[in-house]
């Protein structure tokens, strides 16, 4: 029995797809495979199902895959010992964040850990938050900085760590009638006006909308990708944005666009850490995670 073979065994768990565990394991999908055959046979068990929709752990699997992460656990920690004053950490994280996130967040992160383990190659993705959780379920992003939602809540395949709370604010153009005639509005009367969404996808179930539908029908006209867009609508059109209140921090210091405190109702924004639960996690992500706490810490102090 090799660790290699208990390293593709849990990548394969966490994907439920071969292919896709043999792409993030840099080997072809053949030898990977045939690691796991023979770990099978040296075991004389039959540790996966490989079905249509995917590769599944059989019952006596389910049982190997909690001893496997036991094992890779203690390797890092030995590994951990071994070189606590020269750690040289190498490979990929890949992780999907939300953009308000992405602009305020991500730099002091991207930056900090990079300087502290130059070997680590980290992979950007922005979205929406629950695109990005989709992207973290179905094994294509290791992690997701998102909007706690019910989505969240709701699934049995995430753990998650809340990295601060904020709460939400609407933004419009500086110059449109509605910014100008008062720097405040009731929940009902925004929810009343042509809203903007952030989303990925055509479709009204983003982490937002997930907050909003709570307190009442609303009106979405918009729905875009990215945030020059989201801008720009913005200064052109009587809409308005629901927002984290740091994301309109942002947005108000080099841009034509104003803040707009909601009176009479606090919409809290939690924002939160995610990742997979059969997700083995490695010296180089547990590093990252600390990384992301403290920029966190820091931010919102």
């Amino acid at each position: 029995m090799r660790l290699e073979q208990l390293m593709y065994l849990v990548a394969v768990n966490e994907s439920k797809s071969i292919s896709l565990a043999a792409e993030r394991a840099h080997i072809s999908q053949p030898a990977l495979s045939s690691a796991i055959n023979k770990l099978e046979d040296e075991l004389g068990i039959v540790l996966l199902k490989r079905t249509n929709s995917g590769a599944q752990l059989t019952e006596i699997g389910e049982l190997i895959i909690v001893k496997a992460r036991e094992v890779l656990n203690s390797i890092d920690e030995i590994k951990s010992i071994a070189h606590i004053n020269s750690i040289e950490l190498n490979g990929n994280i890949s992780i999907a964040v939300e953009p308000g996130v992405n602009i305020t967040i991500m730099p002091d992160i991207l930056t900090t850990f990079k300087f502290n383990h130059p070997k680590v190659n980290a992979l950007l993705k922005v979205g929406e938050s629950n695109n990005i959780l989709r992207d973290v379920e179905s094994g294509k992003a290791d992690f997701g900085i998102i909007l706690n939602t019910d989505a969240v809540r709701e699934s049995k395949d995430i753990n998650f760590s809340e990295l601060f709370t904020d709460e939400f604010v609407i933004i419009t153009g500086k110059d449109r009638k509605i910014a100008m005639e008062s720097p405040t509005m009731t929940l009902q009367q925004a929810l009343s006006m042509p809203i903007l969404l952030y989303n990925t996808e055509y479709i009204t179930d983003c982490g937002v909308s997930c907050i909003l539908k709570k307190y009442g029908n609303f009106n979405v006209s918009y729905r875009v990708d990215n945030l020059e867009m989201m801008e720009k609508i913005l200064t052109h059109g009587d809409i308005i944005a629901f927002v984290p209140r740091f994301m309109a921090d942002e947005f108000i210091k080099t841009s034509s666009i104003k803040k707009i405190e909601i009176e009479d109702a606090c919409l809290e924004a939690s924002i939160i850490l995610i990742w997979l639960n059969r997700h083995h996690l490695s010296m180089i992500e547990k590093e990252f995670i600390k990384i992301i706490k403290l920029t966190c810490c820091k931010k919102m102090q």
